[in-house]
């Protein structure tokens, strides 16, 4: 056995005390369980020849890094410096660096706001010149006036042009930059017809803004006052001037605090010494085996360093190996390394965006051991708190201090806005009421843990015939003709559900996955689930893995499954950290909760070979509408720590990160908190609450051959290694020798719809947001569209919808499934429900569900709020609604609950405010019953479901921001999922409320848009093609070249 230094046993104690950490155990201090920790964990994870527990020992105690009393020992607690590196900043050269802002200590803010340079350029253009003013009582500050109006009441106001200089000066014309339906300039002199007069110092001219309007909007122009002075010296002067007609509920709803633009604060590097929290007790009993450890997979620094500096000289090599892995093709030689890289720098903007949710000055009360933390949001999950999450806390009194000593609290409970935590006995003892603390929330890594060892599991398992398919081997499971007794008897009427079905049970794909491309109502779970049920009916031996992105999509399953299965087959596996009273009642008798113990238990894999569907999740933390706090149990039982940064990373560019055994290096924590968007990706508790089951199950090691058949719903909405956790090490691929009968894997989702939600707009560009589905139906010759259509034998597209009326389903079905789309003429009570609307008295052409209404609103934003929110469009959105929901069957409006309308909006602030104007303001709305059960929420939030009537609240009305929607994926426009997504969510009517000329700037709206016209479902502001009606600043300093 080789001798160690002092110093190598001393590195290999620092890995071992950050193995401890990782895995939520640094407070252990029995040197017998540390012996234990370190033979039977710790120096399992390499074959690399490591020194004995005495020796690490016996290193870190003489190096200070330990104290050793007895049988106890201490470890020296860490002092960590973090830093955080945003991908949406743009590196600057070395020359810009010179002549930048950081200068002054400051880093450029990447908040949403207008271009620096136009915004300047207007205010020099606003500001007055050679002592001339244009004034009004309704300024506003910044060349901006504004007054109200009231439809079909002309309104007229006054701007005065005054010389206050010493010289007089002549006032050429004042005009409009643009034409505006709703506002007319008038003068005595007829300066706004282009003739010129003198105004003398000291001398003052009105100009008259009139205004008429018929409905509620904003209405702006740009007018351009041009002057010239001796000796013929021309000047200019703007002023954006708006008239704003809105009724009451409008005003209520308008901004809370003015807007305040993200500001960097300035870089102070911190360090930081945590104090470990006190963790709640475990409430689960776990038999399950664990045999492949999880490793924390740490990203190195050194790649933070190279996103820090970009392509400059001192670090091109650098980046120029990341580009390289970057830009090169996925394939089976670089597949763990590049997803590797990917999720590392994944998590690397994840450290930036959660610190939107960061709050200073807050006070806790004390509760029976625990402090309580008011978390404004954390009952719609911003941000998503469970029991076992840990957050980190410290004094604002010391927000200063260096070093800086945080603590670390574990969530309790959560009830509505109150986190009940457990901190240290210190922080205990110095708790006085009216503590203010700065709090910074944490995200789980366990997900990207899991995802990295499935990611480096995938070749190592011989996947590659299952992730790079190139052929079949021919061979059917099934013996004789394929004649089965159809569980749902609907499918006898769809041949391309009995062709899926019929080609997943004859297993003539393998080794190649089989994909059902399923576009929207088209019954692509009802194809699932019949597929389960005659596989387990044709083969006795097989056992049957059916996973889902969420516990709402998995619990379907499982609900459909049992109803033709007897329960003791199938046996639904359910995260410790999910709500028993969620459960739904029907399928609680197969599921893994043990009433006598009150927890859920997680069987032996012994006692899971009794069953033969088992019914799980995949890795969904962080995939759906909000970033997380701390990760769940690991494979020590613990929580463990967010560790931003991976030192002792091998010399030279290494992108495969430190792997389960490297040491986390040392946070640079700058002073700053982001905010981007107003929507973030989040995590709904749903999907948060079931992120552990695959991992589970993989830890455990199942023989080869154990699942024979493995089902994936909704791949379209994971990340590639999100669902090859569901098969690296779970799923055996097919061989004609070894597995002949096995290896059978099932893809089913919609590449056409919404994908995963991510942050880093590096691992966006190079992949990491296309879905395994995706990425085989695009770039892999077996499952492409040729001239006859796709390939049955890997691949059926579902073409008969069951969802939407056809007028509903025609512009998507044009734009995204070549028109092959079908509105199936089912059950008479069906085909009742997608025309229950056809007649209503609101549409503007009876027979066509469908209304546009155009609204020419303002984007609006409050307090410090990066989100957007548009009043006009609400007070319409609100007009509508109580008409539904008021009918009564009367104006051939058939009579509808509030659970059957569903309010669709791109913006987190636009679902806060509407939800306000419906629960809160609105006196009709807030008093029907059952009210609260009327959805308002993001496309994400109603991806996967249907409602008979859908709203939808589009808010863009300034073109200025379009680019900012497409950089950071916001909004409707340039975002063609998420605009199919929305569309396709209605039965039998769709309300579209939006500002047209906008929404034409994006070529599927515009389509949208025509067909609207063409039926006869416009109504609203009136539009023209070329309409100028936008509130927004692009279109008018573009003509006056005022823009970047």
């Amino acid at each position: 056995m080789p001798r160690f230094s002092v110093a190598e046993a001393r590195r290999w104690g620092d890995q071992f005390v950050q193995f401890l950490r990782d895995t939520g155990r640094e407070q252990e201090s029995r040197r017998d369980t540390l012996r234990s920790i370190y033979n039977l964990e710790f120096r399992g994870r390499t074959d690399i020849k490591t020194p004995n527990f005495s020796s690490i020992l016996y290193a870190l105690r003489v190096t200070h890094r330990a104290q050793v009393l007895g049988e106890s020992v201490h470890f020296k607690k860490e002092k960590k410096r973090v830093v955080v590196a945003d991908q949406y900043r743009r590196p600057r050269t070395n020359a810009e660096t010179l002549a930048s802002t950081s200068a002054s200590g400051q880093q450029p803010s990447s908040g949403q706001q207008v271009p620096q340079s136009r915004a300047k350029k207007w205010a020099e253009f606003a500001h007055g010149k050679h002592g001339v003013e244009i004034v009004s009582e309704h300024d506003q500050g910044n060349g901006r006036i504004r007054f109200p109006v009231v439809p079909g009441e002309p309104r007229t106001v006054a701007i005065l042009v005054q010389n206050r200089g010493a010289e007089a000066v002549t006032l050429r014309r004042c005009q409009p930059c643009q034409p505006s339906r709703e506002l007319s300039f008038v003068d005595e002199q007829g300066a706004t017809q282009g003739q010129s007069l003198l105004l003398h110092p000291g001398g003052t001219y009105p100009i008259q803004v009139r205004c008429l309007t018929t409905c509620n909007g904003f209405f702006h122009a740009v007018v351009v006052f041009e002057f010239t002075k001796e000796p013929n010296e021309s000047f200019s002067i703007g002023r954006y001037i708006a008239a704003v007609a809105e009724s009451q509920l409008a005003k209520d709803l308008g901004p809370s605090a003015p807007f305040q633009p993200y500001q960097a604060s300035l870089q102070r590097p911190v360090t930081v010494i945590t104090e470990d929290g006190i963790p709640p007790n475990s409430s689960m009993k776990n038999e399950l085996e664990r045999e492949i450890s999880l490793g924390t997979y740490q990203y190195p620094k050194s790649l933070k360093d190279t996103i820090l500096l970009g392509p400059n000289a001192s670090a091109g090599s650098s980046w120029a190996a990341m580009r390289s892995l970057l830009e090169a093709p996925l394939q089976a030689g670089n597949y763990g390394q590049k997803f590797q890289l990917l999720l590392h720098l994944e998590e690397i903007q994840m450290e930036v965006d959660i610190r939107r949710y960061d709050m200073q000055d807050v006070p806790m009360v004390q509760d029976r051991g625990l402090l309580v933390l008011d978390v404004p949001g954390v009952a719609e999950n911003r941000p998503s708190v469970l029991k076992g999450d840990h957050l980190f806390a410290h004094l604002s009194s010391e927000r200063d201090h260096s070093p800086l000593v945080q603590y670390k609290g574990y969530v309790y409970g959560v009830e509505l806005e109150k986190v009940r935590l457990g901190f240290s006995s210190k922080l205990q003892k110095k708790f006085v009421n009216n503590l203010r603390f700065d709090v910074t929330f944490t995200f789980s890594r366990l997900p990207l843990q899991v995802q990295h060892r499935a990611a480096a599991l995938a070749m190592q398992r011989g996947l590659s015939s299952l992730l790079f398919p190139s052929a079949s081997c021919h061979k059917s499971l099934f013996t004789g003709t394929f004649q089965p007794r159809w569980f749902d008897r609907k499918l006898q009427a769809n041949e391309e559900q009995r062709r899926a079905v019929t080609h997943i049970v004859m297993g003539m794909s393998r080794p190649a996955p089989y994909l059902i491309f399923g576009p929207p109502g088209t019954g692509k779970t009802v194809t699932v689930v019949e597929a389960i049920k005659q596989v387990w009916t044709c083969f006795k031996d097989a056992r049957i893995l059916a996973c889902a992105p969420s516990n709402s999509a998995a619990d379907l399953l499982c609900q459909r499954l049992i109803k033709d299965i007897a329960p003791r087959y199938v046996y639904r596996l359910i995260a410790s950290s999910r709500n028993y009273q969620e459960v739904p009642a029907d399928i609680r008798p197969c599921c893994n909760w043990d009433n006598e113990q009150s927890c859920y238990v997680y069987p032996s894999k012994e006692h899971l070979r009794c069953y033969r569907i088992l019914i799980t999740t995949l890795v969904t933390a962080g995939r759906s509408e909000d970033l997380g706090l701390s990760p769940p149990p690991t494979a020590g039982g613990r929580r463990a720590a967010l560790q931003p940064g991976c030192e002792g990373s091998p010399t030279g560019v290494q992108w495969g990160g430190c792997g389960g055994g490297q040491a986390a290096g040392g946070p640079l924590l700058w002073r700053r908190t982001r905010a981007r968007g107003g929507r973030m990706a989040s995590r709904s508790r749903d999907a948060e609450a079931a992120s552990l089951l695959s991992p589970r199950l993989v830890s455990a090691n199942f023989p080869p051959g154990f699942f024979s058949h493995v089902f994936i719903d909704e791949c379209g909405q994971a990340v590639e290694p999100e669902s090859v956790v569901a098969i690296a090490g779970l799923l055996t691929a097919m061989d004609q020798k070894t597995n002949p009968n096995g290896g059978q894997l099932v893809l089913a989702g919609d590449p056409q719809q919404l994908g995963p939600v991510l942050r880093s707009p590096l691992a966006i560009e190079h992949g990491l947001g296309t879905s395994l589905l995706e990425r085989l139906m695009l770039h892999n010759p077996l499952y492409q569209r040729s001239s006859g259509g796709y390939d049955p034998q890997f691949v059926t597209k579902l073409l008969w919808n069951y969802r939407s009326h056809e007028a509903i389903l025609r512009i998507p079905n044009e734009l995204f499934y070549d028109s092959e789309l079908k509105a199936c003429k089912s059950e008479e009570l069906e085909l009742d429900i997608r025309s229950l609307y056809c007649t209503w008295e609101e549409l503007p052409k009876k027979g066509f569900p469908i209304i546009f209404h155009g609204v020419c609103g303002e984007d609006r934003r409050e307090a410090k709020s990066p989100s957007f929110f548009n009043t006009a469009e609400i007070e319409v959105l609100v007009s509508y609604l109580k008409k539904l929901l008021q009918s009564r069957g009367k104006g051939g409006c058939p009579t509808v609950s509030p659970k059957e309308v569903g309010i669709i909006s791109p913006y987190r602030k636009q679902v806060e405010k509407i939800r306000k104007a419906i629960t809160s303001l609105d006196p009709v709305l807030r008093r029907l019953p059952d009210i609260s059960l009327l959805k308002v929420g993001s496309v994400e939030e109603f991806q996967g479901q249907e409602r008979r009537v859908i709203l939808i609240s589009t808010v863009r009305s300034c073109s200025e921001y379009l680019q900012l929607d497409q950089t950071f994926k916001l909004g409707f426009l340039k975002n063609p999922k998420r605009f199919n997504v929305a569309i396709t969510r209605a039965k039998a009517l769709l309300i579209v409320v939006g500002n047209p000329a906008v929404l034409s700037k994006d070529h599927h709206w515009q389509r949208f848009l025509r067909y609207c016209r063409e039926e006869g479902g416009y109504t609203g502001y009136p539009y023209e093609d070329e309409s100028p009606a936008e509130d927004g600043l692009a279109t008018d300093l573009h003509a006056l070249h005022l823009s970047d």
